[in-house]
This record gives C-alpha cells, sequence and structure tokens, in this order.
C-alpha cells in the first residue's frame, strides 16, 4: 500500500507543482517547461502583437495571443539571447514576473484554471536606458501540461 501511495504522490506532484506560473527553473533552461514530455515542432498557434519600435528607457505594451493557453513565459533577449528590460503586469489575474538574470526579466502566468483557458495576455515592457538596438520577444506557450510550444513565438522590436 505505501508503494501506491508513494507511486501516486510522485506521478501527481508533476502535474500540479507549477499550477501557479512558471518555476525559477525557466531562468536556466531555456524558457523550457519541465512537463516530462517533448513540446511541439509545429509552428505554434501564438503570435505576439503591439509596436515594433521603442525608445531607450520607455515603455510599450505587447499582447501575446492565439488559440486557448494555460501558461506562457516570456522574456526580451538581445543579439546575444541575454534576458534585456523590465516586464510590468498589465493584467495582473493572468501574469506575473520573475527576476532571472535582472529584476523583473521574464513574465510567466498565473494559475489559469483548466476549465477557463485565456486566448491572451496584454503586457509592457521597459527598455533599458542604455541601449540601442534589436531586441527579440520569446516565448513558450502552454495550451495545456502535455502541449506546449518553446521558444517558437517571437517578435523583434527596435529599441531607439
Amino acid at each position: 500500500m505505501f508503494r501506491f501511495l508513494l507511486l501516486t504522490f510522485c506521478l501527481t506532484v508533476p502535474a500540479f507543482g507549477y499550477s501557479t506560473g512558471g518555476p525559477q527553473q525557466i531562468c536556466t533552461n531555456g524558457l523550457t517547461p519541465e512537463h516530462h514530455v517533448d513540446p511541439q515542432t509545429s509552428p505554434a498557434p501564438y503570435s505576439f502583437s503591439g509596436s515594433n519600435v521603442v525608445k531607450s528607457n520607455d515603455k510599450i505594451t505587447i499582447t501575446l495571443e492565439g488559440s486557448d493557453f494555460l501558461g506562457f513565459a516570456v522574456q526580451a533577449h538581445d543579439p546575444k539571447g541575454e534576458p534585456i528590460g523590465t516586464f510590468k503586469i498589465v493584467e495582473s489575474n493572468k501574469s506575473q514576473t520573475l527576476s532571472c538574470s535582472n529584476p523583473d526579466d521574464t513574465l510567466t502566468h498565473k494559475k489559469i484554471p483548466k476549465d477557463n483557458p485565456i486566448t491572451k495576455v496584454e503586457f509592457q515592457w521597459i527598455a533599458p536606458a542604455d541601449y540601442k538596438g534589436k531586441v527579440k520577444f520569446v516565448g513558450t506557450v502552454a495550451k495545456d501540461g502535455a502541449v506546449f510550444w518553446v521558444r517558437k513565438v517571437l517578435k523583434e522590436v527596435d529599441v531607439e
């Protein structure tokens, strides 16, 4: 009986472990969820919309949208692939920030009920004061625990 309970517990914990948002581990594993299944290789049914230009130390509003989803993680990367800038929450019932390399440089989901998935989330991003150049928004989106796309949602923005 003990083995059965232990096995049940071990199989259940990964399924419920991160329902309140992406764990800090996404900072070091390339925004890859630990869902214990392989990510999708097909094009993601999600996209970013919003301005393609922002001034240094200014903010832009961006929306991640598409078909139903339950989780996401977003970063803005410099040409070296490093997280850059700061995210600001617009929809506090859907998103929260993580601090990977710098404070609030990663955006992730809050708990989204399985019976009420979302189709979009809006957020703001503030460009660093001392940066000019291209920035690539990189998103990982999970339709559910078994179907997700890692770093497949992309948007390029010029920081002037």
